[in-house]
């Protein structure tokens, strides 16, 4: 009874004490009644928003209501059907009608509270659907109507569509906008089906995946972009494919046309996203614009080769494209920010972009030098601002301008060509871009945080190798036709092997040297790939072609080098 009563008096005084901290903070909050307002006002963190709990409950009476609308709805269009086949209505009015109609049934939805309606809004935008698309497709593609051009049909179809999604953005409707944008995607497949690849259809499909990309950006609807974007993509494959044929060689034109104006559409978008939002990269972008470049930009190029039209403006695009990406990528990205992705993107496109716009605009030579001198550019812009990406496009241009000046053939032929055939000359573009490697080698690699290491010094590495071949092949080259004599004419195989070994013992020395002394620390491995490669040419080329005078001199360079070298090496660690 005792151990009773104890209990009951401490509940009693655990109750008394909570009454009393209440009585407290009413008090606290009646003697501040700012603070009371505020916190009533004040939402809760992170709060979900009530309004979309509380939906009308899903019952089959509920369900069978708003599909028995939906036929009614459907009713009234083929009343105006029934009418305009009659002669009633006339055929155009008619079709203009069934258009009205069906968009009319966009109003209601608007009114709707979406929250607690949702699947009565989803149908009206299937019965709009339902209605619009296939009046435009009778009114373009049947034998006895034809009230529209295709140009005409896709116009409209994008007035629809815009109608549509406009009110899912203005209300906030993700189903909708999603039964809008596949309606007009299984609309713009029929047409092309029917009509075969026009280009006017691609446009729509263009402009419905701009708008698909910036519902993302604005209300998160992510995932609508996908499907617009692979659907854009294979369009455009295909339309370039078509382009090239007899029957569609007249839209090489406006198909090219598309293709850089859906491209310029994305990568706009993508910018301004960036830089107006500060906003990193996100993998959609990175992904549609990989598939923009292989579909779009590179459809163009292809069209433009196969037909033969449009390599002038379609160079000058390509340089604009990357003008401006360089631009963006240096005077807007805010890499301090952290914003290193956006750099690297920008820039990677610029390069590609560049690339493209020169080699459809200039000839070899030309080529060759504004390579080389965007190389040294390159490389200061690397060094200036410490960036590992840039700072690797001067190895790119280096070795485009190789390519085309005729650098590379030249270096081929002076080390491993047979004597018994003329080998490629030294030519003035080759030695600009010779010129170029040089200057670019001697200025500093820089890199920033992120990218520091030895994979920042791969773009180095190679302006270097580039560099010492460039002038092992000049040695070569100038060495032979004195000492030997003129390859393709009478010329001495075993001397010329023995003065490509005393090249390459050379170059094993010069890069021992220079990575001992930290002027090149990649030299200090490096040069154990010459000496293999040099090892190996010893027993391909020198010891068949070779007699023992010119073999004592080529054993006795390459020994040491081997001699020497690791020693110089060793003596500098």
């Amino acid at each position: 009874m005792d151990d009773r009563l104890a209990t009951l008096e401490r509940k009693v005084s655990d109750l008394s004490s909570a009454v009393f901290a209440l009585e407290r903070r009413i008090a606290d909050l009646e003697s501040n009644p700012t603070v009371s307002a505020a916190a009533e006002a004040a939402p809760a963190p992170d709060a979900p928003d009530l309004r979309v709990e509380s939906s009308t409950e899903i019952t089959p009476v509920y369900v069978l209501s708003v599909i028995g609308r939906t036929c009614f709805i459907l009713m009234g269009a083929y009343v105006l059907r029934w009418l305009t086949d009659a002669g009633t209505l006339p055929r155009a009015g008619g079709t203009a009608l069934g258009i009205l109609y069906a968009v009319a049934w966009l109003v209601p939805l608007y009114r709707l509270d979406v929250s607690r309606q949702r699947l009565t809004a989803a149908s009206y935008g299937v019965a709009m659907t339902f209605i619009a698309f296939p009046i435009l497709w009778e009114a373009t593609v049947r034998e006895n109507v034809k009230l529209l051009s295709p140009g005409v049909a896709a116009l409209a179809m994008g007035g629809v569509t815009t109608v549509g999604l406009a009110i899912a953005w203005l209300r906030r409707i993700q189903d909708l906008a999603w039964i809008v944008s596949t309606a007009g995607l299984l609309a713009t497949l029929l047409f092309l089906t029917a009509l075969g690849p026009l280009p006017a259809f691609g446009f729509y499909l263009a402009f419905l995946g701009v708008i698909a990309l910036w519902m993302g950006y604005a209300l998160g609807w992510i995932w609508l972009r996908w499907p617009i974007a692979f659907v854009a993509d294979l369009c455009l494959l295909v339309m370039a494919g078509s382009a090239t044929g007899v029957w569609h060689r007249e839209d090489a034109g406006a198909v090219m046309v598309l293709q850089l104006v859906m491209f310029a559409g994305y990568l706009i978008s993508i910018a301004v996203r960036t830089l107006w939002r500060s906003r990193d990269v996100i993998p959609f972008e990175v992904v549609q614009t990989v598939a923009l470049l292989v579909a779009a930009f590179g459809g163009a190029v292809y069209v433009m080769r196969a037909t033969g039209s449009g390599a002038t403006g379609l160079g000058v695009a390509s340089l604009v494209f990357g003008i401006g990406s360089y631009g963006v990528a240096f005077a807007f990205v805010d890499r301090s920010a952290g914003h290193w992705k956006n750099f690297v993107f920008y820039s990677s496109l610029a390069i590609v972009f560049v690339l493209a716009g020169v080699g459809l605009t200039a000839t070899a030579r030309v080529q060759a030098m504004a390579w080389s001198g965007l190389a040294v550019v390159a490389a200061l812009l690397g060094y200036r601002y410490s960036a590992a990406a840039v700072g690797a496009h001067a190895a790119i241009y280096l070795v485009a301008g190789a390519i085309a000046s005729g650098l590379f053939a030249f270096i081929s032929d002076a080390f491993t060509a047979s004597v018994a055939r003329g080998w490629a000359a030294m030519s003035v573009p080759a030695w600009i871009v010779l010129a170029s490697a040089a200057v670019s080698a001697a200025i500093p690699v820089t890199a920033e945080p992120q990218f520091r290491g030895r994979p920042a010094r791969i773009p180095q590495i190679i302006v270097v190798v580039m560099l010492l071949a460039g002038v092992g092949a000049v040695a070569i080259g100038y060495a032979v036709p004195m000492a030997a004599g003129v390859p393709g004419q009478t010329v001495d195989a075993a001397l010329v092997a023995a003065i490509r070994t005393v090249v390459v013992g050379a170059a094993v020395l010069l890069l021992a040297w220079a990575g001992g002394r930290g002027l090149f620390a990649e030299g200090r491995w490096l040069m154990y790939v010459v000496l293999v490669l040099g090892g190996i040419k010893l027993l391909v080329e020198d010891f068949p072609a070779g007699r023992p005078a010119t073999l004592v001199l080529s054993l006795a360079v390459y020994g040491a080098a081997l001699i020497v070298a690791p020693r110089w090496v060793r003596r500098a660690q």
